[in-house]
């Protein structure tokens, strides 16, 4: 799962060769940054690329706003997050969820300074974070300050920022936030030929764990493998060279059919001698893997009965799960 305001130390990691950004295009909407993590610096540099100027980066640290000039291939400026709001249309506070409304409320005079005008049919100064859990709510006075709001998370997953720079054009976007807001939401969505899907304050956790699911615990899965691959002898550069194929064809399963549908294996298949012969296993030589695999087996088994498993191979496999 991407964090907003992750931190990378900079790896020496840049862009595609030749993308460098364009140059900016007259009544675009400035667009500043507090934060300088992963998801900040794409978003900054596509921004740059897509013509709109960039008004300023901050972050606690200044090497990572450094760093994220540096992307841009603009001279650095050591700038205060109030200095960044009050030259900014439309302010991103890519930082920790715990720090937005924070954050918020410590450059929220600033806002009020802002002179330009404003682009045709936006308001005048939009705040906007990033965050998967949380929905524009954290803005607290926010509306009554006559600001536009925004909560625009990427559905992807960072781990760099030449990544995050590659991997966000066509992305998923869930947001929320006021009219003027999901206007120019929805205009930057497009522009990064994304996808915009509507996810209001009071469903974004539970949004965010679905993302969850769908990326650490796949994470999560992999360490297991690799943990047992060392039981094998199997270094786990190599074990990942072997399953990362093996859990593609999956995805590309799922992709095309949907979960269940897709489903195989020994569980699919009701085979509840080799789901027995995997606890004794695990139990000898991974034994804290033991709960990870009955309680995804649980879940295998559910899935199993929605696509008509029958019933007496569903009692084996239960029985098995429940006694070893």
């Amino acid at each position: 799962m991407t964090k907003a305001g992750s931190s990378h130390s900079g790896s020496g990691d840049s862009p595609r060769a030749g993308a460098v950004p364009t140059r900016p295009i007259a009544n675009r909407s400035r667009v500043g940054f507090i934060g300088a993590g992963r998801v900040g610096c794409a978003l900054a540099w596509h921004c740059r690329r897509l013509g709109y100027p960039i008004a300023g980066i901050t972050d606690l640290k200044p090497r990572q706003a450094r760093a994220a000039y540096g992307l841009l291939k603009q001279r650095y400026e050591r700038l205060s997050p109030r200095a960044v709001a009050a030259a900014s249309d439309v302010l991103f506070l890519t930082v920790p969820d715990s720090h937005i409304g924070p954050v918020f409320e410590s450059v929220r005079k600033a806002l009020d300074v802002l002179g330009t005008v404003p682009v045709r049919g936006q308001s005048p100064r939009i705040v906007v974070h990033c965050s998967g859990a949380f929905g524009p709510e954290v803005f607290a006075g926010a509306q009554e300050q006559g600001l536009g709001t925004l909560a625009l998370h990427p559905v992807q997953s960072f781990s760099s920022h030449a990544q995050a720079i590659r991997s966000l054009p066509g992305s998923f976007f869930a947001a929320d936030g006021s009219a003027s807001g999901l206007r120019f939401g929805r205009q930057l969505v497009k522009q990064l030929h994304g996808s915009c899907v509507i996810v209001p304050g009071r469903d974004r956790a539970l949004y965010h764990a679905m993302c969850v699911f769908a990326s650490n615990f796949v994470s999560v899965l992999f360490d297991a493998a690799e943990r047992i691959a060392g039981e094998l002898g199997i270094e786990p550069e190599r074990a990942a060279r072997m399953l990362v194929p093996l859990a593609m064809t999956v995805l590309d399963n799922v992709a095309e059919q949907g979960a269940g549908p897709s489903l195989t294996g020994p569980v699919e298949r009701g085979d509840a001698l080799t789901v027995a012969a995997h606890l004794a296993t695990l139990k000898q030589r991974a034994p804290k893997l033991v709960p990870l695999y009955r309680m995804m087996s649980g879940r295998l088994v559910e899935m199993a009965r929605r696509q008509g498993m029958d019933k007496a191979a569903l009692r084996k496999l239960k029985q098995v799960l429940k006694e070893g």
